[in-house]
């Protein structure tokens, strides 16, 4: 085994399950997120950029975000191609409350894959991550002023986009 094969090894053993948590939240499936952290493995293992990461974790992060976005645009693709219907929802029917929070759930994922990779990023970190507006700012190398004025733009673009969906 190679310094990278085990640097990435070390890394997942202790941001494993951080990164699967995440996946799972993106893409509202377990099974999914499990395969989806596979595939980062292998991205990682193959990236030069990230054995030159400052913060590891911000890489893997945003590697994750974007896998688990690409699987979302993929499956969205596919079964509209099918005649127009929307994916099968992967949990078992239960009372009417959970279905109309998946339902919005899945909606708001959508749109959140439509918009920019950075207001998308900021979204994530901030409202599924729960991470602070100074940890995100270092993640992603801006100033913390920078990130709230990003975060609210894409709050308000995401309102818009919603409304805009909701009145179709």
């Amino acid at each position: 085994m190679d310094e990278q094969q085990q640097k990435v090894l070390d890394f997942l053993d202790v941001s494993g399950a951080r990164l699967h948590t995440l996946l799972t939240r993106l893409t509202l499936s377990e099974e999914t997120a499990a395969d989806l952290l596979q595939d980062l493995f292998l991205r990682l293992l193959n990236a030069r950029g990230f054995e030159k990461a400052q913060d590891s974790y911000a890489y893997a992060c945003r590697a994750a975000m974007n896998l688990a976005f690409e699987h979302r645009r993929k499956m969205k693709i596919r079964f509209r191609s099918l005649g127009d219907e929307d994916p099968p929802e992967n949990k078992a029917p239960g009372p009417a409350e959970k279905m109309i929070q998946a339902e919005e759930a899945k909606q708001l994922l959508d749109i959140l894959s439509e918009m920019k990779p950075l207001e998308r990023e900021v979204l994530v970190l901030r409202f599924l991550e729960q991470e602070s507006y100074e940890r995100i700012a270092g993640r992603i190398g801006k100033k913390e002023p920078h990130i709230r004025s990003l975060c609210s733009k894409a709050i308000a673009r995401l309102r818009a986009l919603l409304t805009k969906e909701n009145k179709l």
